[in-house]
C-alpha cells in the first residue's frame, strides 16, 4: 500500500473535525464546526470545519486545507511526518502504508551491517563485563534509559564484528558483506595477509550516528585509554555516511525543535547527549567545523532561533564564527552560548546544572555581539585612521547579513562607540558603499573572460530611435551581464492566486477555450501546470465528485503551500453554479487584464531598478524609452477595463 491511500483514508475515513479537534477545541455551528483559528491572534471564532467538505477555512486570515495540511501548519511538520502524526492519534498502522521501493542490494547490505553492527556493540555494553563502560556511563551521570535511547555500545579488544560476518552461511552473501563492511570503514584488510580482516573499532565506547529518519549510517567512538591514538574516531565517509550532512541526535530533536521553535547547536556527541538528558531535547550535534548546505537548510526549514554552544576553545570559537557568517548568509542571526570556565556545554551542566544552563539560554546575546566585542580594544584609539580601520573590519563582519536591520543598527551602533561624529544615515552610506564594492568583486571574480579579443570600434555610429529600444530579451542580458542579486519570484503572486481561486471555485469557466489564453500571461510554471491538469480532468468527473477530486489532486507534496492553501479555499466557498457565455467571458477577460496589469509593473519595476545601476548615457535613453512605452500600455489597459 501507498501513502496516497494512506492520504485518502485519512480523507475519506477519518472526519476532519475529528483531526483538527485532536489538537484544538471546536465546538459545533449548524451544519459546521468552528474554532479560534490558531494561525492568527483570533479573538473570535473564525475557522469554518466542514467535514461533509473536508476543509477548514479561516474568514479572517484565509488559512485553508484539509485535515493534513492542517497538521502540516500547525505542528510545522513536513508532509510524511504530518501523515505519521495524524496515523498515531487516530490509530492507523503507519508503516502498512509505505511505498514500496526498487531494491538496492548495495543499500540494503549496508543498512543490515550497520543495524546489526550497532546492535552488536550495544549488547557487548549491557553484559556489563567491560568496567571501561560502565565507569564511562558512571562518570558521565548517565542511566540505562538514556544510554538506551542512544544505543550506546562498546567494541571488544577483539574482532567482533569481522567473526559475525564470517558467521554467515552462504559464501556469496558472506563475500559481499566483507567488502561492503571494508568500504563503510567498518573492518580493515590485513596488512600481512590479504585475506584476512579485522574491526576498526577496538576498546572503545561506542556511538551509533543516524540519518534524519534514524538509520543508522556510521558510529563514533571514543578511546578508554591514553595510549590509544585517536581519541575520538568517526567512520570514514562513504556512499551513506557524509559527516557533513549529518546533524547527530536530529532524529530525537526534531520534534522538539519544532515544539520551542528554537535550536541549540553544539559540538561533540556527548554534549547533544548530555543536554538531552538534562531536559534540552532541541539540541543536535555538529559533526565536524562547519555545517554541510542540506544541515543548514533542514534547521533553518524547522526555525530560525538558533543557539550556538560549542566548545569554549580556540577552535570552538572559530567554528562558531564559520557557523555564524553562514547562518548570516541566509538572514539569521544566531545566539552565543560561551560556558567558561567549563571547557563545553557537558562539563557545564555537570558541573552548574540545566537550571543555569537555562538561565544561559534565556540572557543569549547574538553571536554577532559577541564578534564585534571582540575588535574593539579596551582604550579606544584617538587617531581617527584607526578607528575607521576598526569601523571598516565591523562592516566586513557584518557583511553577510548585507543591509538586514541587524547589520546596519550594529554598524551605527560600533561607530558610536568609537567616538565617531558622522550622522547614522552617513554610516549607513558608507556601509553600503562597501557592499557595492564586494559585490562588484565578487561579479568580476564570477564573470567569464571572453575567449575572443574584444576589437573597440574606432567611433561610435549614430542610432536611430528603434535602435535605443531595448527588448526584453536584451533586458534579462543586462541582468545577466551584470550578475545583480534579483530576489526570488514567490510562488504565486496575488493575481495568479486570485486566478486559481477563481477557476476552481467556477468550474464552468474551464468550457471555453479562451481559459486557456490566461496561461500566456502566468509566470509560474507550478500554476500553469495545475491548470491543465485541472482543465484536462474536468470534463471526464461528475459535479458531485468534484471537490473531492480537486482535493485529492492538489493536497500532495508536489504542490506548494500557498497552492493548496488558494485552491482549499476555493473548495470551501465552491457551490454548482452554471455560468452564461458573457459572464463567463467578462470573468475571464478581468483576469487577463489583472493578469498583463501585474507583468507590466513586474517589468516597470525591473526597468527602474536598471535605472539605478545604469552605466552608460545610451542605457539610460534605452531604459527611459522602454519605461515610457510601459506606461503606455499600463494606461491603455486601465482604460479599457
Amino acid at each position: 500500500m501507498s501513502l496516497d491511500e494512506l492520504k485518502l483514508k485519512i480523507k475519506e475515513e477519518v472526519p476532519i473535525s475529528n483531526v483538527i479537534g485532536s489538537y484544538i477545541s471546536i465546538k459545533k455551528s449548524g451544519s459546521s464546526m468552528i474554532s479560534l483559528c490558531p494561525f492568527h491572534s483570533d479573538s473570535k471564532p473564525s475557522m469554518h470545519i466542514n467535514d461533509s467538505k473536508k476543509i477548514f477555512k479561516c474568514f479572517a486570515c484565509d488559512a485553508a486545507g484539509d485535515a493534513i495540511t492542517f497538521v502540516m501548519k500547525y505542528r510545522n511538520l513536513d508532509y510524511v511526518d504530518a501523515l505519521k502524526e495524524i496515523c498515531q492519534k487516530q490509530g492507523i498502522n503507519f508503516d502498512s502504508y509505505q511505498d514500496e521501493k526498487k531494491s538496492n542490494p548495495k543499500l540494503d547490505m549496508a543498512k543490515k551491517i550497520l543495524t546489526k553492527t550497532a546492535q552488536l556493540y550495544r549488547k557487548t555494553a549491557t553484559t556489563h563485563k567491560f568496567p571501561p563502560y560502565d565507569e564511562f556511563i558512571k562518570k558521565r551521570g548517565l542511566n540505562e534509559e538514556i544510554a538506551a535511547t542512544y544505543n550506546l555500545g562498546f567494541a571488544q579488544s577483539k574482532n567482533s564484528l569481522c567473526d559475525y560476518l564470517k558467521s554467515i552461511p552462504n559464501e556469496k552473501d558472506r563475500s559481499f558483506a566483507f567488502s561492503i563492511a571494508e568500504e563503510l570503514g567498518l573492518i580493515k584488510r590485513d596488512r600481512n595477509n590479504s585475506e584476512a580482516h579485522y574491526d576498526t573499532f577496538r576498546d572503545r565506547i561506542i556511538f551509533p550516528i543516524w540519518d534524519q529518519f534514524g538509520q543508522v549510517t556510521g558510529f563514533t567512538s571514543r578511546a578508554i585509554r591514553d595510549d590509544q591514538k585517536a581519541k575520538y574516531m568517526n567512520s570514514v565517509d562513504s556512499f551513506i555516511f557524509n559527516k557533513r550532512n549529518i546533524l547527530y541526535g536530529f532524529h530525537l530533536a526534531k520534534n522538539a525543535i519544532r515544539e520551542k521553535d528554537a535550536v541549540i547547536l553544539v559540538e561533540g556527541n556527548m554534549d547533544q547527549v548530555a543536554l538531552f538528558n538534562n531536559g534540552f531535547h532541541n539540541t543536535v550535534a555538529v559533526m565536524g567545523i562547519a555545517l554541510g548546505a542540506p544541515s543548514l537548510e533542514r534547521l533553518i526549514g524547522m526555525t530560525k532561533n538558533i543557539y550556538l554552544g560549542l566548545d569554549s576553545d580556540p577552535a570552538g570559537f572559530k567554528a562558531m564564527e564559520r557557523m555564524n557568517q553562514q547562518l548570516a548568509e541566509k538572514g539569521i542571526v544566531a545566539k552565543f552560548l560561551d560556558f567558561a570556565p567549563q571547557k563545553d556545554p557537558d562539563e557545564f551542566v555537570q558541573a552548574q546544572g540545566a537550571l543555569a544552563f537555562q538561565t544561559k539560554l534565556d540572557n543569549a546575546i547574538p553571536a554577532y555581539d559577541v564578534l564585534l566585542n571582540k575588535i574593539i580594544p579596551e582604550k579606544l584609539p584617538e587617531v581617527l585612521d584607526r578607528k575607521l580601520e576598526i569601523l571598516n573590519r565591523a562592516f566586513e563582519m557584518m557583511a553577510p547579513l548585507r543591509t538586514h536591520l541587524a547589520a546596519t543598527e550594529r554598524v551605527v551602533g560600533i561607530a558610536k562607540r568609537l567616538g565617531l561624529k558622522s550622522e547614522p544615515a552617513q554610516i549607513v552610506k558608507n556601509y553600503e558603499e562597501y557592499l557595492e564594492k564586494i559585490e562588484a568583486k565578487e561579479r568580476n571574480a564570477a564573470r567569464f573572460q571572453p575567449k575572443t579579443k574584444v576589437v573597440e570600434p574606432e567611433f561610435i555610429p549614430e542610432m536611430d530611435d528603434e535602435s535605443l529600444h531595448l527588448s526584453d530579451l536584451e533586458i534579462s542580458e543586462l541582468n545577466l551581464q551584470r550578475d545583480e542579486y534579483v530576489a526570488p519570484k514567490k510562488i504565486l503572486s496575488k493575481t495568479e492566486k486570485l486566478v486559481v481561486q477563481e477557476l476552481v471555485q467556477l468550474p464552468a469557466l474551464f468550457s471555453g477555450e479562451s481559459t486557456l489564453e490566461l496561461l500566456d500571461f502566468i509566470t509560474s510554471d507550478e500554476v500553469k501546470k495545475y491548470i491543465g491538469k485541472v482543465k484536462k480532468i474536468i470534463l471526464e468527473i461528475d459535479e458531485s465528485e468534484y471537490s473531492s477530486v480537486i482535493s485529492n489532486l492538489t493536497n500532495t507534496p508536489e504542490y506548494s503551500p500557498e497552492l493548496r492553501e488558494a485552491v482549499s479555499s476555493a473548495l470551501f466557498k465552491y457551490k454548482i453554479k452554471e455560468l452564461d457565455l458573457k459572464t463567463k467571458s467578462k470573468i475571464i477577460q478581468d483576469l487577463k487584464t489583472k493578469l498583463q496589469v501585474e507583468l507590466l509593473k513586474n517589468k516597470k519595476d525591473e526597468l527602474k531598478r536598471l535605472q539605478q545601476i545604469c552605466e552608460s548615457e545610451v542605457e539610460m535613453t534605452s531604459l527611459l524609452q522602454n519605461l515610457s512605452e510601459v506606461e503606455k500600455s499600463l494606461q491603455a489597459l486601465k482604460k479599457s477595463k
